[in-house]
């Protein structure tokens, strides 16, 4: 999977940093964006092959949002996107289990802070042969 495109964002800066040198490190070429208006910007003009993406960002839910407006279009209703959150899943009060249905947050893959690099790893590149 090595050469493969991968965005990031999250509003926390140590997050891009550590994150993105992990998968630089597994062989991705990273790309990163504090907040959702850049990240859009890098998904339209970086093309990347897969979307980690942070849950809390300037609101509750705006990295769920950002998911669901994507599906919507059509250039990004592929795109394969993991939801990273520093909240386990149970706390967030959303009222279904994200590994029973991950279709309501329009991601494939959702992981908790801290994310262990392996497992990070493991799931990219399951979501990228998925893909192929």
């Amino acid at each position: 999977m090595s050469g493969k495109r991968i965005l990031i964002i999250d509003d926390d800066p140590s997050f891009l940093e550590i994150t993105g040198a992990i998968l630089k490190r597994f062989g991705y070429e990273v790309l990163a964006a504090g907040n959702t208006q850049d990240g859009l910007k890098l998904l339209e003009e970086g093309r990347p092959d897969l979307l980690v993406l942070d849950i809390m960002m300037a609101t509750v839910d705006e990295g769920l949002q950002f998911a669901v407006q994507l599906r919507q279009k059509e250039d990004f209703q592929k795109l394969p996107i993991i939801i990273v959150s520093a909240q386990p899943e149970t706390e967030k009060g959303y009222g279904r289990s994200v590994e029973d249905d991950l279709d309501w947050i329009a991601a494939d893959i959702f992981m908790e802070k801290p994310v262990d690099p392996q497992a990070l790893r493991h799931n990219i590149e399951l979501l990228l042969k998925r893909r192929e």
